[in-house]
């Protein structure tokens, strides 16, 4: 059988962002601030059938000569009505196909605050969630 997969809702659970200085760290181009991305995937059953909530932290953080430059927290949840989905594959279908199909809604929403905060364009990388799965599996960090 085929899993069959439909969002029911997305949106931005939590959301913060520092931009102490404003544009000014970036007033020399040569002059770039070391940027760290983390990203963090959860996932819950509702009490409804076939519902799932999927839900995906990126923290962005930026310094430059040990000062903070800026900083992003976002959590952005997914519910999914998702059909025959199987025990055996319920859990890496979780952590990894439904935060790859939020991703790029993160992303922009990540782009946006940046540059509406006065800052140049920050593009996050993809996310290879099969290996981040993968990755917190051998750290027995999931079951």
């Amino acid at each position: 059988m085929d899993v069959k997969t439909k969002i029911i809702s997305q949106f931005i659970k939590d959301l913060s962002f520092e931009n102490p200085k404003g544009p000014f760290p970036f007033a020399k181009k040569d002059d770039r601030p070391s940027i760290s991305v983390t990203v963090d995937v959860k996932a819950n059953a509702t009490s409804s059938e076939n519902l799932y909530e999927s839900i995906l932290s990126i923290h962005v953080s930026a310094t430059h000569q040990d000062n903070s430059v800026f900083l992003i927290d976002l959590v952005y949840q997914g519910v999914f009505e998702i059909e025959n989905l199987t025990d055996d594959i319920k859990e890496p279908y979780l952590l990894v196909e439904c935060p790859r199909i939020l991703f790029p809604f993160a992303r922009r929403i990540i782009y946006d605050l940046h540059a509406d905060g006065g800052l140049p364009p920050l593009l996050l990388d993809t996310v290879n969630f099969a290996e981040l799965y993968k990755k917190r599996k051998d750290k027995n960090e999931i079951n």
